[in-house]
């Protein structure tokens, strides 16, 4: 058996200390120098916009348990799971911050634990979201095995029942972490963070030098240094007037261009951790006067929700259906997001869907108030309703046919049968 094979199914993926040992997570800083991990990768602010508008998106849909029926679908609110998912997760969570929790981790670690509560009939009462940094997965024999350690400490125990989520995997049991795939990426971009901060602490100037006409002891130079520093550098000092004594002269080194083209550089870097996410620039704020348009950010806004947002939610669905449904109740249930819930922030783009279902007899009027929050109108509003220049396209040669043919003459009468009434009413 090969190494990895073995440390694979004796030691366990994310074993404490072992992805470390290998120079991957804490252990390995990036080629900037600078060490970046899952729990500091939110201080880098590209990171924590990207991280922050999809989890809040994904959080911000309602995800339903559906019931499988003749005519379609119906919500399942008698299931117990329909309470879980759509009204209280657990006793000190709302299904928001249930969501927006558990997909915040698996932006950072790649994957995302909930561990499974059940009453003494097996059903699903309560899910309690677990630090992906204090689980440890085990494969043994075939099977998975999870063991968790509270943050608190304590000795370590084996969870029979997770809820797992995970994002983009080689093995299709443990995801990986995007801040050590992009740590190189995210290195740089911290580190230039922290070279612009330091840039304009000293009130956006560079370094400079203090000349002296004649020899001083090593203990005058720092005495010089820390009376210059404390006197005039950051902006709280900016403009203050320097008086210098003894020959001292000062001596600008000036702004190089490539030190001005690095800032600028910061658009770029990122860019590129916004696409690590697959999120549109303008999401994070990038949008260039002159640039962009309205139809070009209503397109961006489709991709967002194409691109980045819908692969999260078909991986929630199916994962929602496999772990927390039985292999039975899977083929009468099935969970499933309401993305029209994207569509309530532009009435123009929901008239116009609705107009078009409407129009094609998809959606009543009820169904339309319903979806706006409105109440019925009644038996009335439950009707469908088609245009009525549209034919079925099995008719359209028996109309055609219909028109060619010459229009019969009225049928004579029977001897003694009385004449019609004229217009007026009026026998002739």
């Amino acid at each position: 058996m090969k190494l990895w094979q073995w440390l694979k199914r004796n030691i366990g993926i994310n074993t404490p200390g072992f992805l470390q040992y290998f120079a991957w997570g804490d252990g390995a800083p990036s080629m900037a120098g600078v060490r970046v991990n899952e729990n500091n990768a939110l201080l880098i602010s590209t990171v924590h916009q990207c991280v922050r508008v999809i989890a809040d998106t994904v959080a911000s849909l309602p995800c339903f348990l559906y019931l499988r029926t003749t005519s379609g679908k119906e919500r399942a609110e008698n299931h117990p799971l329909y309470r879980v998912l759509h009204e209280e997760p657990n006793p000190y969570m709302s299904p928001f911050e249930f969501k927006q929790t558990l997909q915040g981790h698996v932006l950072l670690w790649g994957n995302a634990f909930a561990e499974i509560e059940r009453n003494g009939a097996g059903q699903i009462v309560n899910l309690w979201p677990l630090r992906p940094d204090s689980m440890r997965l085990q494969v043994y024999n075939g099977k998975l095995f999870y063991y968790y350690t509270l943050p608190n400490g304590g000795p370590e125990r084996q969870l029979t029942d997770v809820f797992h989520l995970r994002g983009l995997s080689s093995d299709g049991l443990v995801g990986y972490s995007p801040i050590t795939l992009a740590r190189d990426t995210l290195g740089l971009q911290k580190a230039s963070e922290t070279y612009r901060s330091r840039f304009f602490s000293n009130d956006a100037r560079p370094g400079g030098a203090l000349f002296h006409p004649g020899k001083l002891s090593k203990e005058a130079k720092e005495n010089i240094k820390k009376s210059w520093n404390e006197s005039h550098q950051g902006l709280d000092n900016r403009a203050r007037v320097a008086v210098l004594e003894e020959g001292l002269k000062w001596q600008d080194i000036g702004v190089p261009p490539d030190d001005a083209q690095f800032i600028q550089g910061q658009e770029y870097q990122k860019s590129d951790i916004a696409a690590i996410y697959r999120v549109p620039s303008y999401k994070i704020g990038l949008l260039k006067p002159g640039t962009v348009s309205y139809a070009s950010v209503e397109q961006q806004a489709i991709d967002f929700v194409v691109d980045c947002i819908r692969p999260w939610l078909v991986c929630w669905e199916e994962r929602t259906t496999l772990s927390l449904l039985t292999p039975t109740e899977r083929k009468r249930y099935y969970a499933e997001f309401l993305v029209d819930a994207l569509l309530r922030g532009d009435a123009d783009s929901r008239a116009r869907f609705y107009t078009a279902l409407f129009n094609l007899g998809a959606i009543s009027a009820n169904e339309v108030r319903q979806k706006e929050n409105l109440n019925s109108i009644g038996t009335d509003g439950d009707r469908y309703f088609v245009q009525q220049n549209l034919m079925p396209l099995d008719m359209v040669d028996e109309i055609l046919k219909a028109k060619a043919e010459p229009q019969q003459l009225a049928a004579p009468r029977p001897n003694g049968a009385a004449e019609p009434a004229g217009l007026n009413g009026a026998a002739h």
